[in-house]
């Protein structure tokens, strides 16, 4: 049985799989005074990233129906990583660096 996958951007699909490993990990670290990632860059790459692995799948499936190839379900199925970590990260970093005080006085 000859089978061709279309295997050309697995590697794309996994460096964005781990740039978003790694600022979820980022996120779940508390923010401290000299924090260099913030809310916004959380959500940016969270947003950005997903848009690119979007564009990649549809790219993607344009090539698989031009060349009648048989796609490979690895790649989605990181596509569905991207997806949930995308929506995760944004969501876990509010969460863990939730401010306990809305002042920052202290009446000591």
């Amino acid at each position: 049985m000859d089978l061709e996958l279309f295997t050309q951007f697995r590697l794309v699909f996994g460096i964005i799989l781990a740039i978003l490993v790694i600022f979820l990990i980022l996120s779940l670290i508390p923010k401290g005074r000299d924090a260099m990632v913030t809310f916004f860059s959380v959500l940016a790459i969270s947003i950005s990233h997903l848009a690119i692995a979007t564009a990649l799948l549809i790219v993607e499936n344009s090539f698989l129906e031009d060349f009648t190839l048989d796609g490979d379900s690895l790649t989605f199925f990181m596509f569905l990583g991207i997806a949930g970590l995308a929506i995760l990260n944004p969501i876990v970093y509010k969460l863990r660096n939730k401010s306990r005080r809305r002042s920052s006085y202290s009446f000591k």
